[in-house]
This record gives structure tokens, sequence and C-alpha cells, in this order.
């Protein structure tokens, strides 16, 4: 006969009705929560598709015309646009961050005249010799260096601005000139930018479907879903265990 104050527990071998029915609980708990985390990432898996930004679309476009040499200004700022959203992205890879970084200077000097380039590249090179000084000093000299480089950096956006379209303040713009160099390939069809159609579309296109594009309380469905919705889950059964196990309890006269 089973005793009501036998504490004896093991999941895997429950030795009397309350450790069976406990254990029930238990993995009936785990199956929920289970299904809630791994069915919704299958779910969301099987029905996504790759979906290309603007930017991707705008960059295909551009790029045979810019290989060809057979592009207007107008043209040549859609295409820097693109590269400099990319360039943005904080998931970028640092060896293909130097390639964004060599078409971006290659792209912007040819837009630009050459009495403004001479005017970028004296500045790039100046606020080059301005880090290097940078790292050496301390106190007031560090401050006032680093006034120095913000002001230079601000005038080099004002002089590229009229060819750019990025205006100063704006993070494209900041992006920009972080990235140009004084030393660049001279020629779009450089080896080194052989690459750069599968970095553009590897960047730019992202897995999508209703269970992303929708949006839910101000978030889109998925991340509401992985980011609230389970938390709350799992509270909600922790609470709903306790509750069942208290309910047991009391039903088989079982004292604590």
């Amino acid at each position: 006969m089973e005793s009501p104050d036998d504490y004896n527990f093991s999941i895997f071998r429950p030795r009397n009705l309350h450790g069976r029915k406990n254990r029930n609980v238990i993995f009936t708990m785990l199956l929920i929560w289970a299904v809630a985390v791994f069915g919704f990432q299958i779910l969301l898996r099987s029905i996504q598709k790759p979906t290309p930004e603007e930017a991707l679309t705008l960059f295909e476009s551009t790029w045979p015309k810019v290989l060809s040499d057979d592009i207007n200004s107008a043209d040549y700022t859609t295409f820097l646009n693109s590269l400099v959203q990319v360039k943005g992205k904080n998931m970028v890879s640092a060896a293909d961050q130097e390639t964004l970084k060599d078409i971006i200077s290659t792209t912007a000097f040819r837009i630009m005249p050459d009495s403004i380039e001479t005017l970028l590249l004296d500045g790039i090179s100046e606020v080059k010799a301005l880090k290097v000084q940078l790292g050496v000093s301390k106190d007031n000299e560090f401050l006032e260096i680093k006034t120095k480089i913000q002001t230079k950096l601000k005038e080099l956006t004002d002089i590229s601005e009229p060819f750019t379209g990025f205006a100063n303040g704006t993070l494209e713009a900041a992006i920009f000139i972080a990235s140009l160099d004084d030393i660049y390939p001279e020629s779009f069809n450089d080896a080194s930018f052989s690459r750069l159609p599968d970095i553009m579309k590897f960047y730019l296109t992202h897995n999508q479907s209703v269970l992303t594009d929708t949006v839910f309380l101000g978030f889109p469905f998925h991340y509401f879903y992985t980011a609230v919705f389970l938390l709350i889950l799992f509270i909600v059964l922790c609470i709903v265990y306790n509750i069942l196990v208290e309910w047991r309890l009391k039903k088989e006269g079982v004292t604590e």
C-alpha cells in the first residue's frame, strides 16, 4: 500500500502514484516549452524567403554600368549610396570592410573634380597624421587634437556634399568620410573588386516571411514571440506547475 507521506521521488522511476502524476506534469510542461521554442523556429525557417533590400537592386542596376564606364554622375551617387549602406552594417567582416572602403574611395574620387579630389586627399592625410599624434597624447593635448580631427572631418564632409549628397551630421556622411583613404585602386576592374557583387548580395539579402513582416504591439512578430512571449510562457508554465502540484498534494493528503 502506498503511503501519502512517502517523499521518495525519481523523475524516471516514480515509486508511487504521486510521483507518476508529478512526472507527467513535468514532461507535459517540457513538451509545451519545446514545441513553443523549436516549433516556431522550424515554422519560421520553412516559410521564409530571401528578400533583397532596395540598396541591392540599385547596386545591381548600376554595377555593370560602372564596370563599362557608361554611367552618369547621378548613377554614381546612387551606386555610392548603396555601398555606404553596407559599409555601415556592424556585422560586416574585416576583409569585406576593406573591400568596401576601397570601392567607396575609388567611386568618390571618380565623381569629383580634380581640385576637390586634391583637397580631400590632403585632408585625409592630415587626419591620419593627427590620429597618430592622438595615440601618444594626453590631457589637454589629446582634447585639442581630437577637436582638430572633428573640425577637419566636418570640412571634408562639407566639401564632398555637393557630389555625394551626404549632409554633415548624418550617419551616411560619417560612414563615407571614415571610409575615404588616400591609397585606393584606380580602376573598378581591379581584382580586389571581383567579390563585390557577392559581398553586396550577402549583406543586403534577408530571409523574410509573414512572421517577420507582421508588426505586433510595435515589434516584428518573430521578435515579440521570441523575446517577450516565450519569457511570459515560461513564467506561466512555472505558475501552472506549482498550482497543479499544490492541488495534487492536497487531493492525496500529502503533508509537507
